[in-house]
């Protein structure tokens, strides 16, 4: 049996309700950026709307050897940010290749 990996990748669109400026946004999305890495381990970039202040498109992105483990660790970074009380969660886009 060959051995595989699986890589998740997830595109989220978020609205940050409380942001009047782009250094507002840009503290905002850091935090949130840095509290996924720290507990999901996932790598994430923010790719969209670099210069809308109330806007941020982000990329998540992890990897395992079990598909069940990925879906996991993307629908538990998509769980906190819905529950993250800055930010709405507007869209996603959640992917898994093997």
């Amino acid at each position: 049996m060959a051995d595989n990996f699986f890589i998740g990748r997830c595109a989220v669109d978020l609205f940050i309700e409380n942001s009047h400026s782009l250094k507002e946004k840009r503290r905002i999305i850091s935090s949130i950026k840095e509290k996924l890495k720290n507990h999901y381990n996932v790598a994430i970039c923010e790719f969209g709307d670099l210069a809308l202040w109330q806007r941020a498109q982000l990329g998540i992105i992890t990897c395992a050897n079990d598909k069940v483990k990925v879906d996991s660790v993307l629908k538990s970074a998509l769980e906190y940010l819905k529950k993250n009380r800055f930010i709405s969660l507007l869209n996603f886009d959640l992917e898994i290749v093997s």
